[in-house]
């Protein structure tokens, strides 16, 4: 699985890559070759991303395309096994029409921390729940267009 993983974009798709092993084993590594990984190309924008270690599952942010003909937001997860090998399993979608600003998923409790800069809010969720009301707001106030986020599983 993936040690370092990142959302990638080119002019015309995006997708999910990483890198795997030990990062030790890669500093006398040419970056040609480094063990990298990559999710199929997708014209469905993908922002942020984290990753839970536990249920394996990733999770990230994602966009219609910008030559869409109507806008949506929402987050994305999925086995990160598949991602990675381009199978075509699925994608949960939650917490839809959403404007995802950052993620940190607390692999602890399996919750999913987001930034919703729409609303200026940040909530917490759990794509294993299939009711796009199960989230709770923890922090509604004095916040401007918050962005990224993250947490301490230990006290999450």
């Amino acid at each position: 699985m993936p040690t370092v993983l990142w959302s990638q974009r080119s002019s015309v798709w995006w997708r999910l890559s990483g890198v795997t092993g030990n990062p030790a084993n890669w500093l006398h590594l040419p970056a040609t070759e480094l063990p990298f990984v990559h999710a199929q190309p997708n014209q469905i924008s993908r922002g942020s991303v984290d990753y839970d270690r536990v249920s394996r599952v990733v999770y990230w942010s994602q966009s219609a395309p910008a030559d869409a003909s109507n806008s949506w937001w929402s987050l994305g997860a999925q086995p990160i096994i598949d991602a990675v090998s381009w199978k075509s399993t699925s994608v949960m979608q939650f917490l839809s029409s959403w404007h995802v600003g950052g993620l940190a998923v607390d692999w602890f409790t399996g919750n999913v921390y987001v930034t919703e800069t729409e609303d200026q809010l940040i909530a917490v969720a759990r794509y294993d729940i299939h009711d796009d009301n199960m989230y709770r707001v923890i922090i509604s106030s004095a916040l401007e267009r918050p962005t990224t986020i993250a947490i301490d599983p230990y006290l999450g």
